[in-house]
């Protein structure tokens, strides 16, 4: 089928290409009795306006404000700002101008005025890691007053300000990590669930996880007491967080299953004996430097890949279909949860941890 034009619009309205093109592109300066009878014309004979075209003519500039963690103050946010880099590479024709507020994960002070800083820069949309659900809600709020969408990323919480969500389901990946747990364990043994920074970030993810894992026992009944909670925010210092791992260890001789809510697995993997491997089956999530050394050496037994780089990349992507290109984003965007082990981690390594597949 023949693909319609302008100037087959034109054609058919009696009217130059330049009228069609002022209404087709809402330049004004039409008729309004012209203006309906292009748009009728064009609806009837299916037109779709080429958006990359326009978008490339446009000499208009898109402000967006990223508003992440710093990847000096945790490794994880290497990867989402990996691919917010590919994506940006992409992209650069479209006239992007881009402003990082980066902050220190483990503070809240940073983290509000880097956010203040964004809002006050007045961008078309700000992106970001909600790292604290609290205070993120609060600026959502301020942004929204002055027309300022989010797209999030990583962490999912509730709010109209929201353009779109692009990340892991944080329930089901608890649930997921639940159904691995059932696989290994048997009536009896307890599972530990860790949760190292929790008190510090307040993210809505960490307990949501735990949640999902908790519902799935409730609704297997495997277990009397499946999931005992632990919270510890002072992991950083290594010879504290030892002395929490031996009380721990000491205090749940049944221990048989080890949870990590974060990519911090690797912090307390760090200390398992040879005892300790053979002993506990391990669950944690992302593919980070120290948690593939520990997945290799039987350390960690499962990781729940949350697709860091592909969040930042699609948070860059979806500000581009919506603001550029104009065209309808998806609320929210899980990503697809993998299951990596030591026998097929190298796959993952090739394929995803290098960003390979999202380069385009």
């Amino acid at each position: 089928m023949k693909k319609v034009t302008i100037k087959d619009i034109a054609r058919i309205a009696g009217v130059s290409r330049g009228t069609v093109d002022r209404v087709i592109n809402e330049r004004g300066n039409v008729a309004e009795d012209v203006e309906k009878k292009i748009i009728k014309i064009a609806n009837e004979l299916g037109y779709e306006k080429n958006l990359m075209a326009s978008a490339l003519a446009s000499s208009k500039v898109y402000k967006i404000a990223i508003v992440s963690p710093d990847p000096n103050s945790d490794i994880f946010w290497e990867q989402p700002r990996e691919g917010m880099i590919n994506a940006l590479e992409l992209v650069r024709h479209y006239g992007i101008q881009v402003e990082y507020y980066d902050f220190d994960l483990f503070r809240k002070d940073e983290f509000n005025m880097q956010m203040d800083n964004a809002i006050k820069s007045r961008p078309d949309a700000i992106l970001t890691a909600p790292a604290f659900t609290t205070e993120s809600l609060e600026h959502l709020e301020a942004a929204e007053k002055l027309g300022i969408p989010f797209i999030t990323i990583n962490t999912e919480i509730e709010h109209p300000g929201i353009l779109c969500y692009v990340g892991q389901n944080s329930y089901n990946s608890g649930y997921l990590a639940a159904r691995l747990f059932h696989l290994r364990l048997k009536k009896g043994d307890e599972i530990i669930a860790f949760n190292l920074g929790h008190t510090l970030t307040n993210a809505q993810h960490y307990s949501d996880k735990v949640e999902g894992l908790k519902a799935y026992f409730a609704e297997h009944n495997m277990f009397e007491n499946p999931v005992i909670w632990y919270e510890f925010d002072q992991f950083l210092d290594e010879e504290k967080l030892r002395d929490f791992w031996e009380r721990v260890r000491s205090q749940h001789p049944k221990m048989k299953g080890i949870f990590f809510t974060n990519s911090r697995a690797y912090r307390i993997a760090q200390f398992f004996t040879t005892d300790d491997v053979k002993k506990y089956d391990v669950v944690g999530f992302d593919m980070i430097g120290p948690n593939i050394q520990y997945l290799k050496e039987d350390k960690i037994d499962f990781i729940i890949n949350q697709n860091p780089i592909l969040q930042g990349y699609t948070g860059i992507m979806n500000f581009v279909n919506h603001f550029v290109l104009k065209k309808e984003v998806k609320k929210t965007q899980y990503l697809p949860l993998d299951i990596v082990l030591k026998e097929n981690v190298d796959f993952y390594i090739d394929n995803f941890h290098n960003g390979s597949m999202v380069k385009g």
